[in-house]
């Protein structure tokens, strides 16, 4: 077969996640579709995989792609005649401790959501599922009977012959040598001196795909670790379960386990806390079906922790201790999506260990979205929008991917962050806030406040009552009757500028931007279906200027957006977020607060109106909102002067507050956010936004909302029990059927007890009639409680509950 010297897709890369992507994109219709591998197929990772697959998530996202993966791992033999191992053994996960147990009864409820059926056993039950372990410090189990394992490589091979039938063309030992531009966006891929022109070119070449996406000029933030397992020879007690028999695969997270059996021995395998990051610079340029050499002095500990939890491996003769390289994200989970730097450049890789049980969904996604030109389902997890290009940055992958395999078992508690590629990204006035005792948490590779009581008022984490309470209650006071200073610096800041500034705003968003100058506008950008593609604030300081502030998590997103929309539009935009701090002042004494650091008087500003601003010895100008729903400001002040202007509000008077004390008075004022609330598979009409869309603007999406009925909506929820602890994504029910999800969750100073906002398609009739609606009820680690609900926000609705 020989090259072509044009193709419609080139996707370089041929282990399980690149042949995914082609089998989707050929079986949904795209033709003239080039794989290029550089050895062979499955190669690189793929074929040393483990090959778990478990349903049970911590997240929507990922219990929706992964059972996709095993519908379509089952289905493929018979489609291909290719077997893929697919085996239906369940999975047993240990818990040895209270919160490793509620953890995984947080999956089990969630997994409810989806219809998921899994049981929580005992230790004798979870000893007769697995008879090798032992169980004195068992103390529950979760045993999930759909879950599986397959052959990796059979997988892979499946899915390219499933590929091939459809006419992909795929070329091994065929090593990509540059990619080409034109006029900025991708235009050909070369190998050697020859040249092929493509539409398209997908990126999903594992290990190195940083440095394949780097030949375009994108970004693509991952790196690789070393990855360990054993494998033994044949053990007695294994080959007592019988021909064709099998243990269920296990998880002992506590340990850092996970284990299954193999050829009538065992596989051990471990994410160890002290994990090892792996430079490429040390692999072979012909590195194909290799592995790295053992390390026996670093898995002895993980070997020592098997052993107590598998007695019978003591009698176990050790087959090969396997280490293999696995690439991993800043975050913990994988990306994909077209690069925001090169238009017609798709990224996928960065799998955390997930790649086998994620390939079949995350495969499809992609190729639905190589097609449709965006999304086509909710992936704002594994958006590679999320990341700025300062993730990129090969110092901070060197130190931040070792701890994210090493925290991979870690409990997801509320509170938890990595410790490591700490300070990246710094608030102009983060001088200021360590000196006033901040607690902090990297977001998007900022900085963030998250509470003022330090380390004493953030340890130990739980699933319960956590220790920041009574401390965010207190700046929860001071946001209401006070004025606190939020620090906000990390939201991205985009001037908007050019004779046809209005024009463009008004088609890229959903709200009138032909407003007067001072004012503030809220909106959101929407997606050709109507979905919400970002929420932001734009402010029009003349003629042809405006200003969109846009969340810290949604410039690169928006930036692409806007690139996109531009056309002929006579318009430049300008990212300036690293240019201003912008400080949040709230609560009632915020006007006396600001007024009292200048003898300038402050502006009378109407709600969404801006004016000038003197603070102390800084200026810049103040708008009349807040993410609180208090009454406040935000301070816009060029980054050069905010620690003047904070210096002065706090001699004024002014104290601190952080992101937890924000996000419960946002949730109490019904306040949506993008991430949780809202994103590109919700509507403004279902988020409750309806009464933001200018219709007759021409603005994207404005065709599929103008006839658009909800099916479901944003509801705000009060719960009966101080002991519901609620944190996200939790199954809400009404009258005994799923009816929902949590989307937002946050302790209510006011109510003292938990409130939250949810997703729910259910009873919207009775919604819309009654102010508040009993009846609900929401499950958390297996636990079901009570709740009220209502379309309006939750301080207002059950003010007198």
């Amino acid at each position: 077969m020989t090259l072509p010297s044009r193709a419609r897709t080139v996707i370089i890369g041929g282990g399980v996640i690149g042949c995914s992507i082609a089998y989707h994109l050929a079986r949904e219709g795209r033709t003239d579709i080039v794989v290029l591998e550089r050895s062979k197929l499955t190669s690189g990772t793929t074929w040393h995989a483990a090959g778990l697959v478990r349903r049970l998530r911590p997240s929507a996202t990922l219990t929706r792609l992964i059972n996709y993966s095993i519908d379509l791992y089952g289905a493929l033999e018979a489609e291909t005649g290719q077997a893929t191992g697919w085996t239906q053994t369940g999975s047993l996960t240990l818990a040895a401790n209270p919160d490793r147990l509620t953890n995984i009864k947080r999956q089990v409820s969630l997994g409810r959501a989806f219809g998921l059926e899994a049981e929580v056993v005992d230790a004798a039950r979870a000893k007769e599922l697995w008879p090798l372990i032992e169980t004195s410090d068992v103390i529950g189990a979760v045993w999930s009977p759909a879950d599986g394992r397959v052959n990796p490589s059979d997988v892979a091979l499946a899915l390219s012959k499933g590929a091939r039938a459809r006419g992909v063309r795929i070329f091994e030992d065929t090593a990509v040598t540059g990619l080409q531009k034109k006029g900025g966006r991708i235009s050909g891929v070369a190998l050697g001196e020859h040249l092929i022109e493509a539409e398209e070119v997908v990126i999903a070449c594992g290990l190195w795909s940083r440095e394949v996406a780097a030949m375009a000029g994108a970004n693509m933030p991952l790196y690789a670790c070393e990855h360990f397992y054993i494998l033994t020879k044949p053990l007695q007690e294994v080959q007592a379960l019988g021909k064709g028999a099998h243990l269920p695969t296990l998880n002992d997270q506590d340990a850092f386990l996970y284990a299954r059996d193999d050829v009538e021995g065992l596989l051990v395998g471990c994410f160890e806390p002290q994990a090892k990051g792996l430079p490429l610079d040390r692999l072979p340029r012909d590195f194909s079906f290799d592995l790295l050499d053992e390390d026996w002095d670093h898995f002895m500990p993980m070997m020592e922790n098997a052993l107590r939890r598998i007695p019978a491996l003591e009698r176990a003769e050790v087959r090969m201790l396997l280490n293999g390289p696995e690439s991993f994200t800043f975050d913990s989970q994988f990306m994909l999506g077209e690069s925001p730097e090169v238009p017609g450049l798709f990224l996928m890789g960065g799998m955390n260990s997930t790649g086998i049980a994620l390939a079949g969904g995350a495969g499809r996604a992609m190729a639905e979205w190589i097609i449709a030109g965006e999304p086509t389902m909710e992936l704002n997890e594994a958006d590679i929008r999320r990341f700025s290009p300062e993730m990129n940055v090969l110092g901070a992958l060197e130190a931040r991917i070792p701890e994210v395999l090493g925290r991979h078992y870690d409990n997801p508690y509320p509170g938890r962050s990595m410790e490591t590629a700490r300070g990246q990204r710094r608030s102009p006035i983060h001088a200021g806030l360590v000196a006033a005792g901040a607690r902090f948490e990297s977001r998007c590779g900022w900085e963030r406040a998250v509470h003022f009581g330090g380390e004493a008022a953030h340890l130990p984490l739980t699933f319960g009552v956590p220790a920041w309470r009574d401390q965010v209650g207190r700046e929860v006071q001071a946001c209401r009757n006070g004025a606190a200073i939020l620090d906000q610096s990390a939201f991205g800041k985009i001037w908007v500028q050019g004779p046809d500034a209005c024009a463009f705003l008004n088609h890229l968003c959903a709200a009138q931007m032909d407003i007067p100058e001072g004012r503030i506008a809220y909106t959101q950008i929407l997606n050709r279906k109507g979905g919400i593609e970002s929420d932001v604030t734009v402010q029009r300081h003349g003629p042809e200027t405006y200003l969109m502030i846009a969340g810290a998590g949604e410039v690169v997103r928006d930036l692409k957006r806007m690139l996109e929309t531009k056309g002929d539009f006579r318009v430049e935009f300008t990212d300036v977020t690293s240019g201003y701090a912008i400080l949040g002042l709230a609560g009632a004494q915020a006007r006396a607060v600001l007024q009292a650091t200048s003898n300038s008087p402050v502006p009378d500003l109407k709600r969404f109106q801006f004016g000038p601003v003197e603070i102390g010895l800084a200026r810049g100008w103040a708008g009349r909102l807040s993410f609180t729903g208090e009454e406040g400001y935000e301070l816009y002040i060029p980054a050069d002067m905010a620690m003047a202007a904070y210096e002065a509000l706090v001699a004024a008077g002014a104290s601190q507050a952080g992101l937890y004390a924000s996000g419960s008075l946002r949730i109490e004022s019904g306040f949506r956010a993008f991430g949780h609330e809202l994103g590109p598979g919700t509507t403004p009409q279902e988020a409750g936004l309806g009464a933001f869309c200018a219709f007759g603007t021409g603005f994207a999406g404005e065709d599929a909302l103008r006839e658009h009925i909800p099916e479901r909506r944003i509801v705000s929820m009060l719960f009966d029990d101080p002991e519901a602890v609620p944190i996200h994504d939790e199954p809400v029910y009404y009258g005994g059927q799923v009816a929902g999800q949590i989307t937002s969750a946050a302790w209510s100073y006011k109510y003292g007890r938990s409130v939250a906002l949810a997703m729910i398609d259910t009873p919207l009739d009775q919604l819309a009639i009654d102010t508040v609606v009993s009846g609900f009820e929401v499950e958390i680690a297996c636990t079901r409680y009570s709740a009220k609900a209502s379309l309006k926000p939750a301080k207002e609705a059950f003010a007198h509950d």
